[in-house]
Order: C-alpha cells, then structure tokens, then sequence
C-alpha cells in the first residue's frame, strides 16, 4: 500500500471526480457528490463523526504537555461541538430525536475511531488533524449531492477549518523542537490511510442515488489518498 501510495500524484483538484470504466471513448465524469446518502442519514452519519471527534479533541486536551497546546485543542474541540449541534439542531427542526438518527451509525464510527486511537499524544493530536480535516473536506462534497436546502449550508459548517488551521501550526511547533518526531508521526500517518479508505467505502455504499461499484468509485479513494499526502507534505511528513 505505501508504495501505491507514495506513487500518486499531488496535482490539486477542485473536486473529487468518479470516472467511468468507459471515459476512454469519452464516457461523463461524475462527482463524489453522486454517492451521497438521503439527508436524514447524512445528518445522523455526520453529527456522530462530529461528535466523536470532539470527544478525541477533548482527551488531546487532558494530555496535553503545555497550556498552549491546552488552549489550542480546547479550539478544535469547540469548533468542532459546534459543528455537530448545528447538524443535531437541523435533525430536531425536521421532527427527530438526534440520538435515534445517528443510532444506526454509531457502531461503523466507534471502530474507525478506535482503529485510529492511539496512546501516544502526538500520534493522537496528528490523526485529529488528518482525519477531522480529511472528513469534513469529504463530507462538504457529499452535502453537494444532497437534494436538500441544507445542503448549502452543511457545506459551508464543514468547510470551516480555522480552529484546525492552529492544530496545524502546533504540530509544526512540536516537529521544529524535537526533529526525531518527524519520521515516528510519518509511519503513524501512513498507518491511517487504510482505515480511512474502509470508513470512506462504508460511506459511500449508502449512497441513495447510485449503485455502489468498487470499481467506479476507485478514483475517490486515490483522491482521498492525495489528500492525505498533501496534509502530511504539509507538516513535513514523508507519506
């Protein structure tokens, strides 16, 4: 897998684009956003992957070594308890509990979460800012499928990457005063991208408008993958 990973390509794209088997005659490309679930199941499967990763932001705190990188996770974990009340508050305006919405994907997100935790501080504080950044950017282009209102406004909460914007410049703090940490996280960052990819597959196979087809949707998960690297390239990781 590292070596299909360290073998793509860092172009940047505007959107996640899922080719046909046929575009080589020239066949339509569609958008990730094809794949997307209905919005009552989007909501449930986002404000449980919010929510969990509030309470991984909230164990980053109570480790923390400084008052800085305190302060700096107390910020992630409020933007991010944020971002899940207001899609907990769009489930209740349409009549539902939260907790029975989200119920059905409770078990899915408490496995990812728990094959991505790790004892070690810095490895912890590395996957929040991968995979919390990852998913809100994957999340905002299935919002863009939804046949909703809301829709929009989803897009807009979970493109908000300003809290995690300081989580990154931590990171880099930490990798400048003690360079042995550099090439440790970098394994533990190649350690995340399969179990991403599964979460990712197990997401899109409840699309509601389109057949889930490994095949087809092989070019999300590449794209996913050069995301990944251009995290970790930023952070002076070796993906």
């Amino acid at each position: 897998m590292f070596n299909w990973i360290r073998g793509i390509g860092k172009k940047q794209t505007s959107s996640r684009k899922v080719r046909s088997r046929d575009e080589s005659v020239g066949a339509e490309k569609v958008e990730v956003a094809a794949f997307a679930p209905e919005v009552l199941e989007f909501l449930g499967l986002t404000a449980y992957l919010q929510l969990e990763m509030y309470e991984a932001a909230t164990r980053g705190v109570s480790g923390a070594p400084t008052l800085q990188a305190k302060e700096v996770l107390a910020g992630v974990a409020g933007a991010t308890l944020q971002k899940h009340q207001r899609f907990t508050a769009e489930i209740r305006r349409r009549g539902r509990s939260p907790h029975v919405v989200m119920e059905p994907y409770s078990s899915m997100i408490e496995d990812y979460i728990t094959r991505i935790d790790a004892a070690d501080w810095h490895q912890h504080v590395l996957s929040i800012y991968l995979v919390g950044g990852l998913f809100d950017d994957f999340f905002a282009e299935l919002a863009g499928g939804i046949k909703d209102p809301f829709s929009r406004e989803a897009i807009a909460t979970l493109s908000d990457h300003s809290a995690r914007d300081e989580l990154k410049r931590l990171l880099q703090a930490e990798l400048e005063a003690d360079p042995k940490l550099g090439s440790w996280l970098a394994v533990w960052g190649r350690r995340l991208v399969g179990d991403t990819l599964l979460m990712a597959r197990a997401v899109l196979s409840r699309s509601a408008n389109r057949e889930f087809d490994a095949d087809a949707v092989e070019p999300v998960f590449t794209e996913l993958i050069a995301d990944h690297i251009r995290r970790m390239d930023g952070l002076g990781l070796t993906a």
